[in-house]
């Protein structure tokens, strides 16, 4: 280990607070809007992404362990040093190389007596392995940030007028081969007018004189009817129902 004594590992990189907010969203799939993919926020986690999965090597994971030996009473002598160290690398060398930075090897001395020694390959394994599971799911995350981001940013498909030919030449074709006449999209059927209330009003009143036996439900209709247009028509005379029914039963 003494011959990498220089060597000065990266820190691990670590989602800003904002960015992690973001992650958090996307794992618990949150519904995530265009505003939200700010240019820092995907920039952030494009390079969080790349970093965050990279593996460690050799020099990173000895350098680790060098600052590691200052701390604890019992790290290796000069002898075993080097055995201890390719130890360390074969079970510990998949983890990803973010977390062979200050906070795991402070968070190992934290731990009370347990920190005060030099730890076993298999306890730094799994010393380590929660927060390389916490990088490999912010990694993930922001990989689905990225892929938001891009599928935002491309435009909409839109139909161009060549393909709208080809679909109504393809409907054609088939009203053909059905028997169907063939579609005029030039001709529109026209528009029919729509009778309005005062003129259904009097219809059904005329109704009502030709056909008695039809009160039974144009009584209720023309009432309602006249409940709509008294309002605009103040001059129309009230009761006209009640007065042909008078003047039918004469």
């Amino acid at each position: 280990m003494n011959a990498i004594a220089t060597y000065q590992p990266t820190p691990g990189h670590k989602p800003s607070p904002d960015l992690s907010a973001l992650l958090d969203a996307v794992r618990s799939n949150v519904a995530i809007m265009p505003r939200d993919l700010t240019a820092q926020r995907v920039a952030e986690a494009r390079a969080l992404a790349a970093a965050s999965v990279q593996p460690a090597t050799p020099e990173l994971i000895v350098a680790w362990l060098k600052k590691l030996a200052m701390l604890v009473v019992n790290g290796p002598d000069a002898g075993r040093a080097r055995a201890q160290a390719e130890a360390m690398v074969e079970i510990c060398g998949d983890l990803p190389a973010a977390v062979w930075c200050p906070e795991t090897r402070k968070a190992w001395c934290q731990q009370g007596d347990k920190g005060k020694f030099w730890p076993a390959p298999a306890e730094l394994y799994a010393h380590l392995l929660p927060y390389a599971e916490r990088i490999r799911r912010d990694a993930m995350a922001a990989q689905r940030v990225v892929a938001l981001s891009e599928r935002a940013a491309k435009p909409r498909a839109t139909v161009s007028a060549e393909e709208r030919a080809a679909v109504a030449a393809q409907m054609a074709a088939w009203c053909k081969r059905m028997g169907h006449a063939e579609p005029q999209p030039d001709q529109r059927r026209p528009a029919q007018p729509q009778p309005g209330v005062s003129e259904r009003l009097a219809e059904y009143r005329r109704q009502l004189v030709a056909e008695p036996e039809a009160g039974v439900w144009l009584t209720p209709l023309i009432a309602k009817l006249e409940a709509q247009v008294g309002r605009n028509m103040p001059k129309e005379p009230r009761g006209l129902t009640e007065s042909a029914e008078k003047a039918l039963h004469r």
